[in-house]
């Protein structure tokens, strides 16, 4: 799947419907150089100053351990992760929205840490079923998995081993074989909820740090993952809302991060907004508050009292 500039829709193209199809029948789907392999070694560097403090093996106030030497932790929206072509790549976007609707939401995102010397994960579903199992293996998804890896996944920073088909597995079968794709950078997988699979070892002398992301239907709120009050599903700054609405990924992410505020009891209140059409976009995706220059500038204490 070639590059396309962020915003675009890509749901009627013709590779993002075989995906898609892959993604039903399969549960699961590799995506080929959506982003620049470049792009992804800056954005490996920026990783590496940002969040080296995470490379222990210790499970932290805001991580989760997830397995042997294998930890889930924050990643603000802010700089070039707040790049949408990286958080919402519109082809990413585009399977999202076939599998899910056109109305699908950025659940949460952060990124997943295998240590050096990690062993081979238990292998699990991102999340419980929503049914009996009888009936959830006849649903469509309700939730997907993004993995954009920093780092080539191979045999020997490790990859994720996935069971093809075992999203409609209505009991775990132990003599199904499984797939580990390799997958180079650049490129992503995107795998149902549902799906079994589980991390392979990382036999390399580096950390291998993947950005995650889970897109789900509005209504789904991921149960298994985020049990730690100190663990954000979704780190971002008031720079977020200073290119809506013209940027369609921007949109989905804010309407994620408000629909999450709700869904929490909480009161949603936007930072930055400067332009009258910020605000009314915001509104209009049920934002509860705004601050910003559209309303007031900074002032002293003494011209706020007089």
């Amino acid at each position: 799947v070639a590059a396309h500039q962020a915003g675009t829709d890509l749901t009627e193209a013709e590779p993002m419907r075989a995906a898609y199809d892959s993604l039903v029948k399969n549960g699961y789907v590799v995506l080929d150089h959506v982003v620049a392999a470049d792009k992804i070694a800056a954005l490996h560097r920026e990783f590496d100053s940002r969040y080296r403090r995470y490379y222990q093996d210790n499970e932290l106030d805001d991580t989760l351990e997830v397995g042997n030497r294998r930890y889930m932790i924050p990643v603000e929206l802010a700089g070039p992760f707040a790049d949408p072509e990286i958080y919402a790549n519109p082809a990413v976007v585009a399977v999202a929205r076939l599998a899910l609707d056109l109305d699908a939401v950025l659940e949460s995102c952060g990124a997943v840490i295998a240590l050096s010397e990690s062993r081979q994960q238990h292998i699990h579903r991102d999340g419980p079923v929503l049914f009996d199992s009888a009936i959830s293996a006849m649903l469509p998804a309700h939730a997907l998995t993004f993995v954009l890896p920093l780092i080539d996944m191979n045999e020997e920073h490790g990859t994720t081993a996935l069971w093809p088909g075992s999203h409609r597995w209505r009991q775990r079968d132990d003599s199904a074989p499984p797939i580990a794709p390799e997958v180079p950078v650049g490129s992503c997988m995107i795998w149902d909820f549902r799906l079994y699979h589980g991390g392979t070892p990382n036999r390399s002398a580096a950390p291998r740090p993947i950005l995650y992301s889970t897109y789900a239907r509005r209504w789904y709120l991921d149960p298994r993952n985020f049990e730690k009050p100190t663990q954000p599903r979704l780190l971002y700054d008031k720079d977020f809302v200073r290119n809506l609405p013209d940027s369609l990924s921007d949109v989905l992410v804010v309407q994620s991060i408000i629909t999450l505020g709700r869904s929490l009891g909480l009161k949603v209140i936007a930072e930055g907004v400067e332009r009258e059409e910020q605000r009314a976009a915001l509104y209009a995706l049920g934002c509860d508050e705004y601050q910003g220059f559209l309303f007031a500038r900074p002032a002293s204490p003494d011209l706020l009292q007089g």
